[in-house]
C-alpha cells in the first residue's frame, strides 16, 4: 500500500480516533495496527457495537450528543479521521456536539475529513480539480461543502479528501460492489449517454490516508479517486461476464424507473483529478480502474493464491473461422487441467472480432502450466496474430 512509514516507533504508542466507524473505517484497521496504532471507533448504537466485538477497536456510541467517552477518546487522539456525513441541513454533527473540538483535541497532530466529489457539481465530463470554484447542483454537495468549511475552520491540523464513489470487498461491507448487487438482483444498466462515474477502491482510500499521515500539510484538500472514470453500464457488465451472471438489461435513463435520490447521480458528470495526492502524496492507486479492483474482489473469493485473468481479445476477420473452430476444443482442454477453476471464451453480441476471456486458476504456477500445455497446439496457432488486452490479479 503506498504510503510507507519512514519511522514505525514513532507510532508505537499513537492513538487514532475514526469518528464513523464504516465501511472506510473498516478498512483502515489493518495498515493502522500494523503501525502500532491503538484504534478507537464510534457508531451509533450499542447494538451495533454488540455486532463489532469481535473487532480489535475500543468502540464508543455517538448518535449527536457528546459523551464523557467520547470527550476522552477526543482528548486522547493524536489522529482523528471523520467520515460522518453531514445532517440534512448541512451541520456536521461531530462539530455541532463540540465546537471547541481544537481545545479539547489538543493531542491531535493531524485530522482528516472525508468528503465527496459532489461538491463540484456538473463539469458537463470535464475534470475536477481541487482549487476550482464549487457548483454543487445538489443538496448533497452543498451540505458537504458546508461541512468540509466547519471542519477547515476547527483550527485543528486538518486534510480534506473528496472521494469518488467506493466500493470494495464484502470484507467491510456485504453490497459495496458490483458482483453483490448483481447476485442480489438490485443491478441496473441505466443510459445517459456519455455518463461516467469516478470511483476509488476502499483500500487506496486507507492507503491515501497513512501516505498522509507521512505527510501532513494542514489544509490541503485531496480528490480521491482512481483516476480512470467509466460509464457505470461496462462496469456492471464487465462483473456480470467474470462471474458467469446474465448481463442486466440496458434502459435508458429516460424510462428508467428510478427513486430521486438514484436519479441525481445522472444529474451530475465530470473526471476527477487526482495528480494533486499522486504528486504530494507519493500516492498510487493499487486498482487503477474498476477491473483491476473487481477481479482482485473475484480472485478473494477463491483464496489467497488463485490467479485470475480477465479482458478480451480482437480477432482479425482472416483469422476468425480458425479462431471460432478451434476455441471448443481449447476451452474443453483447459477445463479438464487440475489447476484450472473456470475458463471462458465468448463472442461479442455486438462485435464480431471481439472475444471476452475469462479465466481462474489455482496458483499462478498453475497458470504457467497451462501455458506450457499450450505450446505448438492448433489454438496457439489459430490465435497466433490476435490482440490481447487482459487484466491479471494475482498473490
Amino acid at each position: 500500500m503506498a504510503g510507507t512509514v519512514k519511522n514505525q516507533s514513532q507510532h508505537s504508542a499513537d492513538t487514532a480516533l475514526l469518528l464513523g466507524f464504516g465501511y472506510t473505517a473498516k478498512a483502515l484497521i489493518a495498515p493502522l495496527r500494523a503501525r502500532g496504532f491503538k484504534i478507537i471507533g464510534t457508531v451509533r448504537s450499542q447494538e451495533k457495537i454488540d455486532q463489532l466485538i469481535d473487532l480489535p477497536v475500543q468502540l464508543i456510541t455517538f448518535n449527536g450528543n457528546g459523551s464523557k467517552d467520547l470527550e476522552q477518546a477526543i482528548a486522547e487522539a493524536d489522529f482523528i479521521i471523520s467520515s460522518i456525513p453531514p445532517a440534512d441541513d448541512g451541520t456536521d454533527p461531530v462539530i455541532k456536539a463540540y465546537p471547541d473540538l481544537a481545545q479539547r483535541a489538543k493531542a491531535c497532530r493531524w485530522a482528516a475529513y472525508l468528503s465527496a466529489t459532489s461538491v463540484y457539481g456538473d463539469r458537463a465530463g470535464k475534470w475536477a480539480f481541487e482549487d476550482e470554484l464549487l457548483y454543487p447542483t445538489t443538496q448533497r454537495g452543498r451540505n458537504r461543502i458546508e461541512a468540509e468549511l466547519a471542519w477547515l475552520e476547527t483550527s485543528l491540523p486538518v486534510q480534506v479528501f473528496r472521494l469518488a464513489g467506493i466500493y470494495g470487498p464484502r470484507l467491510y461491507d456485504q453490497t459495496r460492489n458490483a458482483f453483490s448487487r448483481l447476485e442480489m438482483g438490485t443491478a441496473r444498466s441505466v443510459i445517459k449517454k456519455d455518463h461516467v462515474v469516478n470511483r476509488i477502491h476502499v483500500e487506496d482510500i486507507a492507503g491515501a490516508l497513512m501516505a498522509s499521515m507521512e505527510r501532513p500539510d494542514p489544509g490541503r484538500v485531496y480528490n480521491i479517486a482512481d483516476g480512470n472514470p467509466a460509464p457505470p453500464q461496462d462496469v456492471l457488465e464487465f462483473a456480470a461476464d467474470l462471474i458467469g451472471e446474465t448481463r442486466p438489461d440496458r434502459i435508458e435513463l429516460e424510462t428508467a424507473e428510478l427513486s430521486p435520490m438514484a436519479r441525481s447521480f445522472y444529474r451530475e458528470t465530470k473526471r476527477i483529478d487526482i495528480s494533486r495526492a499522486r504528486q504530494e502524496l507519493d500516492w498510487t492507486p493499487q486498482y487503477p480502474d474498476y477491473r483491476d479492483g473487481l477481479c482482485e474482489i473475484y480472485r478473494q473469493r477463491f483464496g489467497p493464491e488463485t490467479f485470475v485473468l480477465a479482458g478480451h481479445i480482437l480477432v482479425p476477420d482472416m483469422d476468425l473461422e480458425t479462431v471460432r473452430r478451434e476455441l471448443p476444443e481449447h476451452r474443453k482442454a483447459t477445463l479438464a487441467e487440475d489447476g484450472c477453476l473456470r475458463f471462458n471464451v465468448f463472442q461479442d453480441l455486438k462485435d464480431k472480432n471481439k472475444f471476452h476471456v475469462f479465466e481462474v486458476f489455482k496458483s499462478e504456477d498453475a497458470f504457467r502450466v497451462h501455458k506450457q500445455r499450450m505450446q505448438g497446439t492448433d489454438w496457439v496457432k489459430a490465435a497466433a496474430n490476435v490482440e490481447r488486452f487482459y487484466t491479471v490479479s494475482k498473490a
